[in-house]
């Protein structure tokens, strides 16, 4: 009895190494590697040690699993990520009209767009408004994006 469970365990070995050498050369079918999963599962320490890196691998491989299979954080909705997009955008836009307003206070103020500086009050405030409407345009258009998404 005792000499049939060796021989036993000596198939698996043999068994083991042929399918090890298999997969690392890419040609196991779907059933051979979970017989090799199993088998690195169950084998504990008894694997022999030229196999190693690869139980190693089917550890990671398992872990892997694992995780992707694990319930993920819940999605935010269209609607919160709409809103959020919102109160980003006025962010925006409340500091671009305090720095132009703080610049229009200061005597001998300017801003530099694109690279130019700017003194006259006038240019500032239209190039701050123009900047504005390219924001409010873009939103428009991810709300639409938003609404395909749903």
């Amino acid at each position: 009895m005792n000499e049939y469970k060796e021989d036993l365990a000596m198939d698996k070995e043999m068994r083991a190494r042929e399918l090890a050498d298999k997969y690392l050369d890419g040609l196991t079918t779907p059933g051979e590697e979970r017989w090799l999963a199993r088998y690195f599962a169950d084998g504990g320490d008894t694997v022999p040690r030229e196999l190693e890196p690869v139980k190693a691998l089917f550890a990671y491989i398992g872990s892997e699993r694992l995780a992707m299979a694990a319930p993920s954080a819940p999605k935010r909705s269209v609607k919160v990520r709409l809103r959020l997009f919102i109160a980003s955008a006025a962010a925006a836009a409340v500091v671009v009209f305090a720095v132009v307003a703080y610049a229009n206070r200061r005597h001998g103020g300017y801003a530099v767009i694109d690279g130019r500086v700017y003194t006259d009050r006038q240019t500032v405030n239209e190039e701050a408004l123009d900047a504005l409407h390219i924001v409010a345009s873009d939103c428009g258009e991810s709300f639409d994006a938003f609404e395909l998404m749903q």
